[in-house]
């Protein structure tokens, strides 16, 4: 593989291969490794008005330009709100692929988005390799587990009915809260696509210890069918140095194509989750998810997100029997919801 390799010093490299520890310059084969969660470098060819920066390793977004070397990893998506794709059958040097997502996720491309358009392109450049191997998520991946520790921590799950309904503000808000009162919490992302930006904002909001499905080796949980060992493996990993909660983030929504419907299907699981936040667009969205997840024995804490930005929503799902508290206008009410919840002293209003 290191007969035509080339030396080459990207302009930037995507968040996605952080585990990866890269250094400024790479040495990259032409004979292109076509496997998910392989590393592939590409030149930028069009730019984008709607979805024109790479998340680099260090979280910051950079404006990408034609020319730009650039470093992400071979994956699939299948955003509601987004770029879908997925990863091709087969790749030679020169040929077009796609950025699938700010991340770095590198991928074919289904088609245009409405209020986005087309990702970008790239020109295949080649697989960069370290010691004669292609650098790959999985050979820098946690070990894997099979079940949970016998004794695990109380795990706050962060659902939603699809993204972008307010699933990481929730989490903040709660992980602020805990730590504010002295708990040690981890955090952590179970599904979704990978970038850093959650798991910053978790760090931001006082999280002792973060990870996610990329340090497990996945790029994307996109159309994977072993999301439960998944989740174990990341659960097993944040209840190391025993903390108070684990606040677990499920990317996507219930019924997506990022696993979640498998997660909250496994017994195992199901057991271990002491309770849950709901983040729904609408109240039929968050009725139906906080059904789901109440009918398999996980207790709802309350539903936020847009549904819950007034009191006509609000007060939908309290005549359907669920709580409701928007981060915004209640951050307290929801706070003291997961407080009761979990058994914590409830703190006395100032």
């Amino acid at each position: 593989m290191n007969k035509h390799a080339l030396r080459v010093r990207p302009d930037k490299v995507g968040s996605v291969c952080l585990p990866l520890n890269l250094r400024p310059y790479l040495t990259v084969s032409p004979e292109l490794v076509v496997e998910e969660g392989v590393a592939i470098v590409g030149r930028v060819l069009t730019i984008s008005h709607t979805y024109g920066h790479l998340e680099l390793t260090s979280g910051r977004p950079a404006l990408l330009v034609p020319g730009d070397l650039v470093v992400g990893v071979l994956g699939a998506r299948a955003a509601l709100r987004g770029f879908c794709g997925r990863v091709p059958q087969r790749l030679t040097r020169g040929d077009t692929v796609f950025l699938l997502n700010k991340g770095g996720v590198i991928g074919e491309s289904s088609g245009a988005t409405v209020g986005l358009g087309e990702p970008i392109r790239l020109e295949v450049i080649g697989t960069p390799i370290r010691d004669g191997k292609p650098l790959r998520l999985l050979d820098y991946a946690i070990t894997p587990v099979k079940q949970l520790p016998p004794k695990m921590p109380p795990v706050l799950v962060v659902a939603a009915t699809c993204m972008h309904a307010g699933k990481t503000s929730a989490a903040g808000v709660v992980i602020h809260h805990l730590t504010s009162r002295g708990l040690c919490v981890h955090a952590g992302k179970a599904t979704g696509v990978a970038a850093q930006g959650d798991l910053l904002s978790f760090i931001d909001n006082g999280a002792a210890k973060i990870a996610s499905f990329v340090d497990v080796g996945l790029p994307s949980t996109c159309d994977h069918k072993d999301m439960p060992d998944v989740t174990r493996t990341l659960l097993a990993h944040l209840a190391e140095e025993d903390p108070d909660v684990i606040v677990l983030e499920l990317g996507d929504g219930l019924m997506g194509a990022y696993g979640v419907d498998d997660i909250v299907e496994d017994a195992e699981l199901l057991e271990a989750f002491t309770g849950a936040l709901v983040a729904a667009n609408d109240v039929i969205g968050g009725h139906a998810a906080a059904n789901i997840l109440q009918q398999r024995g996980v207790p709802v804490v309350a539903i936020t997100g847009p549904a819950t930005d007034n009191e006509a929503g609000r007060g939908r799902l309290a005549l359907l029997g669920f709580p409701a508290a928007n981060i915004f206008q209640q951050a307290r009410k929801l706070c003291e919801l997961v407080d009761i919840s979990f058994g914590f002293e409830v703190e006395e209003s100032p």
